[in-house]
């Protein structure tokens, strides 16, 4: 062991995670002291990012016109806030700045836990680009849906237009558009619809909207609740034997929590990350896909640039369309469920179920790092 890993072993009960969040100012300060009274003089993780974070932001007031109150700090890393239908064109706007500096604003269109649609790198400063009108609770993908609506009813405005979203291979239609509408969070009856288009007052059907980065169906913890809970059956009560196994949740100081498990495979002595089961039912599989309501998936992480006006027909450029099982097998995302740990699910004793795509869960139709692939049937 490494001078590294006696250091963080030592101190980890010292952090909530068990270990030092970078994102987390706190634990940014207690890990600097801990190194300053190891090394004997003062060490700071953070020296030059608040430099490029003050410089950052005075770009950023220059080029779009905000001022204080328009940031919010993290840390040492910040967000800027803009009204969410204008989130996606922030974003845009601040990739064509020039810094008139040798640093320049880079985008990383990867989603974290900092921010759902990527972020900025200036320097050594991190930002992201987030929804003024819900800081607390926006949820996943909500942000595309809003872009997607206003957008088309922005060009709505002059009047009824047909509407034709297009990935090059498949096409879906509305005619004569008067006004789209984002469902927001209203998933009553596994519908699956985010925005619906109208003829005045006529209903012409919906799409489900998902991010081109997108990896998860849906949260299963209700749909395959019953599946969770004979899987948690079989493997108390050992019948999938020792390779799926479990022991007790302990905390940093060795203490078992007397409700959480943790899966185990007790032959080879290795844990088990979550359980796999790709073989679901083709009734479920289509309802989490398409819906009760049978709605095309319209693949894109959408921006301004992807709506434009051809004489009467409002064109959205889209990257993938999901209209049968063929095309989501084809694109390698069929729903898989993953049965993983969060022990905030005391209920299941630290057990949650989702829905990912394939490809974010399986290679060549095998379960990725210490998942293990299992049949629907082993355990229902």
């Amino acid at each position: 062991m490494d001078i590294f890993n006696k250091f963080f072993t030592k101190f980890a009960y010292k952090f909530d995670k068990g270990y030092p969040d970078m994102n987390n100012e706190q634990d940014i300060l207690l890990l600097e002291s801990l190194l300053s009274k190891v090394l004997g003089e003062k060490f700071n993780l953070e020296e030059g990012k608040s430099e490029d974070r003050d410089e950052a932001k005075d770009i950023l007031k220059k080029n779009l016109s905000l001022s204080d109150s328009d940031f919010k700090d993290s840390g040492l890393n910040f967000y800027v806030l803009v009204p969410n239908s204008q989130r996606m064109n922030t974003v845009d706007n601040i990739e064509n700045i020039d810094t008139g500096t040798d640093k320049k604003f880079k985008y990383i269109s990867t989603p974290t836990s900092f921010s759902s649609i990527g972020y900025f790198m200036y320097g050594q400063s991190k930002f992201g680009v987030k929804p003024i009108e819900k800081q607390g609770g926006k949820s996943a993908g909500l942000d595309n849906e809003d872009v997607f609506t206003s957008e088309i009813n922005n060009l709505l405005q002059d009047g009824p237009k047909d509407v034709k979203i297009t990935s090059g291979e498949n096409t879906v239609n509305f005619n004569n558009v008067t006004q789209v509408v984002g469902t927001g969070l209203s998933t009553g009856d596994y519908s699956k619809s985010d925005a619906n288009f109208y003829d005045g007052k006529k209903d012409l059907g919906g799409v489900s909207l998902k991010k081109d980065n997108a990896i998860y169906w849906e949260s299963a913890d209700v749909r395959f609740g019953p599946e969770v809970k004979n899987l948690l059956s079989a493997i108390i009560d050992g019948s999938l034997g020792d390779e799926i196994s479990y022991v007790p949740l302990k905390d940093a100081r060795g203490k078992e929590d007397p409700v959480i498990i943790r899966m185990y495979n007790k032959k080879d002595d290795k844990p088990i990350a979550g359980i796999i089961v790709d073989d679901l039912p083709e009734q479920d599989v289509k309802q989490v896909i398409f819906g009760s309501d049978e709605v095309p998936v319209i693949k894109r992480t959408f921006r301004p640039s992807d709506f434009k006006v051809e004489g009467d027909t409002i064109v959205v450029n889209a990257s993938k369309i999901y209209e049968d099982l063929d095309d989501v097998e084809k694109d390698q995302a069929l729903p898989v469920l993953n049965i993983r740990h969060d022990k905030t699910r005391r209920s299941s004793r630290g057990l949650r179920a989702l829905l990912q795509t394939q490809n974010s869960i399986l290679k060549d139709g095998n379960a990725r790092g210490s998942n293990v692939k299992v049949s629907y049937n082993s355990f229902n």
